[in-house]
């Protein structure tokens, strides 16, 4: 993973930052092809009703990699210290309105792994963070920033996902 991709991540307004190119081309790469693979998934807390699936933890598997990988990388631009990881398969109709998270998010990360429609990334009211891969947002939670989609998964594609959360230092 590249640090240089937090170090050099963009301010777009008060605890919210916009990351590109986290992953080197490799990595990426490496783990979409292992995520057309995976087979054990389970649903996410708190969205059991939804078409949201998280890639299950694996001695040595994916989600471990992944974990070891985002583990390695200094947070503490951000006032914060990595915690937990989890890869995302949103599928149709999956779809969350403007939300703010709950008081036990201090911090999270979403890093959107591949192609799709631009419109499926997430909105921060009036600031939009693109569905393109190897990009996404960071942001700390003190200001319950409201975000959410503006538009569902569609028929036929999935929305993959990493996402990490975050406490405080």
């Amino acid at each position: 993973m590249n640090q240089s991709a937090l170090d050099n991540a963009v301010l777009l307004k008060p605890d919210l930052y916009q990351i590109t190119d986290i992953f080197q081309a490799n990595e990426i790469s490496h783990v979409l092809q292992e995520l057309e693979h995976v087979t054990e998934w389970e649903k996410v807390n708190f969205q059991e009703t939804k078409s949201r699936d998280s890639v299950k933890w694996v001695d040595d598997g994916l989600l471990d990699q992944v974990w070891c990988m985002l583990n390695d990388l200094d947070y503490s631009r951000f006032g914060m210290k990595f915690t937990y990881a989890s890869l995302w398969k949103d599928q149709y109709p999956y779809y969350i309105g403007s939300h703010v998270d709950n008081d036990q998010v201090h911090g999270a990360m979403q890093i959107y792994l591949n192609s799709g429609p631009i419109e499926l990334g997430t909105w921060f009211e009036d600031t939009q963070i693109l569905f393109v891969p190897n990009t996404g947002y960071i942001m700390n939670n003190r200001n319950k920033l409201k975000h959410g989609m503006r538009h569902a998964v569609p028929s036929g594609f999935i929305r993959y996902s990493l996402y990490a959360l975050f406490d405080y230092v």
